[in-house]
């Protein structure tokens, strides 16, 4: 029912709603440390499972005219194959924020055909890292699968550019922050993102 008469009140003004929103696609790095404990082809194994992609999306609302509140969904996610101590491991490392943020757009010129916006919010972090161990040389595989989850904080900065009424295309830079700490070890449930994506605004 809210939905709807935001959409029926924003239409009565200008034929349009103030809602939005945004996909996205980038690399994305984990923040991790490198486990100590393991030789040169562990290091390079782990080194390579905190690279990989970042899928992202908003829904968002403008409640003033260069501000927004928007629901920010943004996972990390990677797998790799290598050795680790003289194992052969496989590795699928995933860590997702979902949470609310504000967001603020600084109109570069008197067009505002570019935009600078920044955001802010609370959320969820969410880990889930599965392992599989093979030993060589014996029948036994080893398995391993955690699921953590900890609140957490979005930041970010990009810049927009204006490509039609109602469509933009984004850059953007975006850093979660959130750790972990259980029996005297602190897990970085960290992140960055960079990419770009297209924000659709109703």
């Amino acid at each position: 029912m809210l939905i709807p008469s935001i959409i029926a009140m924003s239409q009565d003004k200008d034929d349009k709603t103030d809602l939005f929103f945004r996909v996205g696609l980038g690399y994305g790095q984990r923040l991790a440390q490198v486990p100590p404990q393991i030789d040169a082809d562990g290091k390079d194994l782990y080194r390579n499972v905190r690279r990989g992609t970042n899928f992202n999306f908003q829904l968002g609302y403008m409640v003033g005219e260069n501000t927004a509140l928007a629901a920010v969904y943004s996972r990390f996610g990677s797998k790799q194959s290598g050795k680790s101590n003289g194992t052969n491991v496989n590795i699928k490392d995933a860590l997702t924020f979902a949470g609310i943020t504000i967001q603020k757009f600084i109109p570069v010129g008197e067009k505002k055909d570019v935009n600078f916006n920044t955001k802010i919010g609370p959320g969820a972090l969410f880990l889930n890292n599965q392992t599989t161990v093979f030993t060589p040389g014996v029948n036994t595989t080893t398995y391993s699968d955690i699921n953590k989850n900890r609140l957490g904080l979005l930041t970010g900065i990009g810049v927009d550019f204006h490509l039609s009424k109602t469509f933009r295309f984004e850059l953007n830079i975006d850093k979660t922050w959130g750790r972990i700490k259980e029996n005297n070890v602190v897990t970085n449930l960290e992140f960055i993102a960079i990419g770009g994506g297209f924000r659709l605004q109703f």
